[in-house]
């Protein structure tokens, strides 16, 4: 008989804060620790969300709603990929980029392309 796997269910406010961490480990982006501070309380498991990455979207949105701080848009990504693969947390790059081909598939807006390419990411 195998061993089971006991996968961890991180809570919302946990792939939140992973996520601001992996795209602004400085703090300085206001708009993700923004993100970060609307969630930092929420408690439900991170699968619970039938649509994460809509309520994180419509939250950033509401932050930003020129959409010009596309670290904010990575950030729910991240959140959204960590969410169903939360053994991912500490492989930053990696959790961004299928973060972003998850969230955009193969077309990621203008501002999170060019904010991934100045940061060496391809997508």
């Amino acid at each position: 008989m195998r061993a089971g796997r006991h996968e961890t269910i991180l809570t919302v406010s946990e792939v939140v804060g992973r996520a601001a961490s992996i795209v602004d480990p400085g703090g300085v982006e206001t708009a993700v620790t923004a993100l970060f501070e609307g969630f930092e309380d929420d408690d439900r498991p991170a699968t619970a969300p039938q649509h994460l990455a809509g309520e994180l979207l419509g939250t950033v949105r509401a932050i930003d709603p020129d959409g010009d701080d596309p670290a904010a848009m990575v950030a729910v990504a991240v959140a959204t990929w960590l969410a169903r693969h939360p053994w991912q947390a500490d492989s930053g790059d990696r959790a961004v980029r299928e973060g972003v081909r998850l969230l955009f598939s193969a077309d990621p807006p203008v501002p999170v392309a060019d904010w991934l390419a100045m940061r060496g990411f391809a997508v």
